[in-house]
């Protein structure tokens, strides 16, 4: 019988020791601080082309330094010596009939610190450093509208990477995530998607139909660093992903490792279940692939340093962090001032464009900078009774996208929903946050014959063979896995039946299944 070799990725769960494991905290922030056309990294002391959601120090402005937002009165996240910056576009619901309407943000807000070690490209170790103040970057591409990628999500290994693009650009895309929400509330059964899992926004159709808890927008930053504070005129240059995206070694020039950082924003797309329209971000992007966030690094007294030192409790809650000081009043903080051109700029809605007069641009060719850039002001114009937004407590849009995963839709859905103000608690949901798999590719090649998978092996022997650490959370326990490299023989015959394209699916729904009872059965529990 002909057979040929190769090398092929295999997951085998490892029992891991406590010096295996990298620690987190969620910046949770309760509140935004406005809604409004302003970026400083990209349209400094101007007015920007679309609207942000606004997080972080009262002190954001148009001209905002480190030094200004560290003046701030308050900020919207939990933590006191955190005076940063995080913005990024909210979600909209355009209806058949044109109107614009705010998706209402499900808050906290999350601000993922991330202590994922690593290599340089020539294999020394890294020692994870804090952002230093004034520290700017930007992920995500707010032009895009299509996918260099081979398909809207390739691979079906269940893990990402390594990636070795040079540019970053394949990792860019993949570092987006947009995640069906299904806490089994409304009676079907409860279904979870892992973080980073679809990188583009679904159609309506499509959440309406398999998302009755809403949708979370995911956004994971780099966190490989050549020394310079910013990244030239779009603010990236000075940083790279690692090539696992989350976690791996850094490419070459890029030897300094930050915390990896990562935005959460959970948004209330079940109140428009039923209403005929489509989902659209601030940016004026419907397919998902142009969502993108900025940062601005402002911690005061060395707060992050310390923190990188010294928070490395498991369980990811920053309240378990000894260095941070917590702030009582972080739902209320609001922006200091605005530009007097937004001060009366509509941006919830409901109204007949999007704030700036954003032009929505589906693409699939690169989207043309809306108008409103450098002081350009065209508000979004009123269609029914609204008031001005300095302040803002719910934020999100929609979009509508080419080709969606199939999803089983539940079996009824939720008359109440959750409620656009609060998340539900950690016990209600699991919040799995580095664990990443990919739905079917397009074209499927002949399988061979199946052997038995590798088995699970020690910690100890594959140490030097790890790739990634896989972390999820279920009812506050932390799980993890370490996926390692293994070479694997695989055979096939000479002859091949002709496969159906039910035989086909149901075929790589069983790799699927098994590859996540791997993982189940091998993951040590943390505590």
């Amino acid at each position: 019988m002909p057979s040929r070799s190769f090398s092929r990725a295999a997951v085998a769960a490892l029992t891991l020791g406590s010096n295996a494991v990298d620690a987190f905290w969620r910046l949770e922030c309760p509140g935004s601080i406005g809604l409004a056309r302003i970026d400083p990294l990209m349209d400094y002391d101007g007015v920007s082309g679309h609207v942000h959601t606004l997080k972080g120090g009262s002190a954001f402005s148009a001209k905002s330094t480190a030094d200004d937002l560290l003046k701030s009165k308050c900020t919207s996240c939990g933590v006191v010596q955190d005076k940063s910056a995080y913005w990024a576009p909210p979600l909209y619901f355009e209806g058949d009939d044109g109107t614009l309407t705010i998706v209402p943000e499900k808050p906290p807000f999350k601000a993922y610190y991330e202590l994922n070690a690593g290599k340089t490209s020539d294999g020394k170790d890294q020692t994870i450093e804090a952002f230093p103040n004034g520290f700017q970057m930007i992920a995500g591409d707010n032009l895009r509208r299509n996918t260099t990628l081979s398909g809207p999500d390739p691979d079906e290994s269940g893990f990402k990477g390594p990636y070795t693009d040079k540019t970053n650009n394949e990792r860019e895309q993949l570092a987006i995530g947009f995640n069906c929400m299904n806490y089994g509330f409304s009676g079907g059964p409860k279904k979870e998607e892992p973080t980073l899992y679809r990188h583009h926004l679904p159609e309506k159709s499509w959440i309406d139909a398999n998302c009755p808890d809403g949708i979370r927008l995911e956004l994971q930053f780099p966190s490989c660093w050549n020394g310079e504070m910013d990244g030239g005129e779009d603010h990236k240059d000075h940083v790279a992903y690692p090539e696992w995206i989350n976690g791996g070694n850094c490419p070459a020039g890029f030897d300094k490792r930050f915390p990896q950082l990562m935005y959460e924003t959970i948004v209330a797309t079940e109140k428009f279940i039923g209403k005929g329209g489509k989902f659209v971000l601030g940016n004026g992007d419907p397919t998902g692939y142009g969502y993108h966030g900025d940062f601005i690094s402002a911690w005061a007294d060395g707060a992050l340093d310390k923190a990188v030192a010294e928070c490395t409790d498991l369980s990811g809650e920053m309240k378990k962090c000894p260095v941070f000081e917590f702030a009582e009043d972080a739902s209320s903080c609001a922006i200091e001032s605005l530009p007097d051109e937004l001060k009366d700029e509509l941006n919830e809605g409901p109204m007949s464009n999007l704030p700036g007069g954003c032009e929505i641009q589906s693409g699939p060719e690169r989207a043309k900078k809306g108008k409103g850039a450098s002081g350009s002001s065209s508000g979004g114009k009123s269609k029914g009774a609204s008031s001005p937004v300095n302040k803002s407590k719910a934020e999100s849009p929609a979009a509508q996208q080419e080709s969606s995963p199939v999803v089983d839709a539940p079996e009824s859905k939720s008359e109440g929903g959750v409620s656009a103000e609060t998340e539900p608690k950690d016990e209600d949901k699991k919040e799995q946050h580095a664990v990443e798999k990919a739905p079917e590719p397009v074209a499927v090649a002949p399988a061979p014959e199946i052997t038995d998978a590798p088995g699970a092996v020690s910690a100890a022997e594959n140490a030097g063979n790890a790739v990634r650490i896989e972390r999820y959370t279920s009812n506050g326990i932390v799980y993890e896995n370490l996926v390692v490299m293994q070479e694997v023989t695989v055979t096939e015959g000479a002859a091949k039946a002709k496969r159906t394209p039910e035989a086909e699916h149901v075929k790589r729904h069983g790799h699927r299944h098994e590859h996540v009872k791997r993982h189940a059965h091998g993951g040590r529990r943390l505590r």
